[in-house]
């Protein structure tokens, strides 16, 4: 004869209640990577059947993306926009180096993506349509700051970085308000 308190009664109906959902969970991921692969199929078979005069919307608009997925453009902003308050000032070396870190862990995942494929390469900047924005976004006072900033980094022992604040900044400030 068993005997059962209502303690594990409640217990029981916990555990298949916490089951069931995480069996409801694992279906629903197990269903999305399923509508993910199958999207990505019909968006193959659609590229095929696509004529090849006619020009990709995604391909447009590409080089300039690029452009601002650069460390020096992604470090001249994260500058700007943390120089607006005294917490951001406190914030910008912690936030420097999670941006330079992230940068290069998907540096790192592009390589490997590239090893494993040759055909995943991208192409020269030089055959987007927008070539000639990308290169004005690469003269803009963001990419810029973010330039000086590498280069102080690679001179930090020889004050590079008080140089940057003291020149470099001032610097480009007047240049860019010239234009």
């Amino acid at each position: 004869m068993f005997f059962f308190s209502n303690s594990d009664i409640e217990y029981n109906e916990a555990y298949t209640e916490t089951d069931n959902l995480l069996k409801i969970i694992l279906s629903y991921n197990v269903l999305s990577e399923y509508d993910i692969l199958r999207e990505s199929q019909v968006l193959k078979v659609n590229n095929k059947n696509k004529p090849s005069n006619q020009t990709d919307k995604n391909h447009y608009r590409k080089a300039k993306s690029r452009i601002q997925n650069h460390l020096s453009y992604k470090l001249g902003q994260a500058l700007i926009e943390n120089s607006k308050s005294i917490f951001g000032y406190i914030r910008i070396p912690y936030v420097l180096s999670y941006i330079k870190d992230k940068h290069k862990f998907e540096q790192k995942a592009y390589e490997e993506k590239i090893k494993e494929n040759p055909n995943l390469a991208l192409p020269p900047l030089e055959t987007y349509p927008d070539y000639n924005e990308a290169l004005k976004e690469k003269e803009c006072f963001t990419y810029k700051l973010g330039e000086a900033l590498i280069q102080a980094s690679k001179n930090w022992y020889g004050g590079g970085y008080i140089k940057f604040a003291f020149k470099d900044v001032p610097r480009l400030k007047r240049e860019f308000r010239k234009r």
